[in-house]
């Protein structure tokens, strides 16, 4: 994923977004947090074995051994807590040209329900540790809060809402071929070399009933973690980020999801609201002050630098959001 600085779209959400907000950020700071609150059931335990299973394959790096072998654990997985899996296979074009074969995944618990809400994340690794010393630039990125924290935290959601029998439709959908966009190092600048998976999903939707709206989860594992206001999330689907918030205060972790913009965030998002017209918000860890976490495309993006109380937090909001 990258920041957005693209001036018309930042200029297009300003002039959007600037006066319908300011109330909506007031009213999530006035949540109370005097009430007796009731946490969801969430086992971060169980979501950090998710990322360390993942990452016991390596670096999910498509086109790799280790890549195939993830999308048969994913896809075992989704089958265990979901009533319906689907596998989408594509193939499309990298940033420099080449053809490669990608793979979505799609879980869908309570498959007969109209009412839906779709929860995302990206399981592929990136090539290149390019955010890293030189000499790193062309290791692959381990991925352990890099994708697959989001999908970790996505397939313990998955087991607590099959284990509670919730009625609720959820579509659990796992996005390839997030993070091979085109490298820091190559200079000849391209534009959507980034979130390829999402890109075809979106042009070529799984079902013919759409989701009411979606969370994404990116880089939700990560120790000391900021997650603001994106500047996309609040341009597509203003209410649906409002109501999260609040459920995060309410939950006590409001210093966490905080009440600041934190700007354009161009991610798997921005083409699932943008082409699929599914009002998506993202959950991402992203600070102005100091970009995306220090691991971020680097080879110390392992499991050792998760935090479980992370994990734990973001899959509370998640659970309380959908329900």
């Amino acid at each position: 994923m990258k920041f957005c600085s693209y001036l018309f779209f930042l200029i297009l959400l300003v002039s959007c977004v600037q006066n319908s907000h300011t109330s909506q950020l007031q009213e999530v700071k006035k949540t109370s947090e005097n009430s007796v609150v009731v946490h969801p059931d969430f086992s971060a335990d169980s979501a950090l074995v998710f990322i360390e299973e993942q990452c016991a394959f390596g670096p999910r790096v498509p086109g790799s051994e280790a890549h195939k072998k993830c999308s048969d654990y994913l896809y075992g997985k989704l089958l265990d807590y979901c009533g319906e899996v689907q596998k989408q296979s594509f193939k499309t074009i990298l940033y420099d040209g080449k053809m490669i074969d990608g793979v979505n995944l799609i879980g869908r618990l309570n498959p007969d329900m109209k009412k839906r809400v779709a929860l995302f994340a990206h399981w592929d690794s990136r090539p290149f540790c390019d955010n890293d010393i030189e000499e790193n630039w062309h290791k692959p990125v381990m991925g352990a809060n890099d994708g697959a924290s989001g999908v970790a935290v996505l397939l313990e959601v998955a087991r607590q809402l099959k284990s509670s029998g919730d009625s609720i439709g959820v579509d659990i959908v796992f996005l390839d071929l997030e993070d091979y966009g085109q490298p820091s190092f190559d200079v000849d600048e391209k534009v959507d070399t980034w979130c390829l998976g999402a890109q075809h999903l979106s042009r070529n939707f799984y079902s013919t009933v759409k989701p009411k709206w979606g969370i994404l989860l990116d880089m939700v594992g990560g120790k000391s973690p900021y997650f603001g206001y994106d500047q996309v999330s609040l341009h597509f689907a203003e209410n649906y980020l409002w109501e999260v918030w609040r459920n995060a205060k309410k939950l006590g972790y409001g210093n966490t999801f905080a009440s600041k913009e934190i700007g354009a965030i161009m991610d798997d998002h921005y083409y699932l609201n943008l082409v699929a017209s599914i009002p998506t918000i993202d959950i991402i860890d992203f600070n102005q002050e100091r970009g995306f976490p220090d691991t971020w495309h680097t080879v110390r993006d392992v499991p050792e630098n998760i935090e479980k109380k992370t994990l734990q937090m973001v899959g509370e909001v998640v659970l309380e959001s959908i329900r």
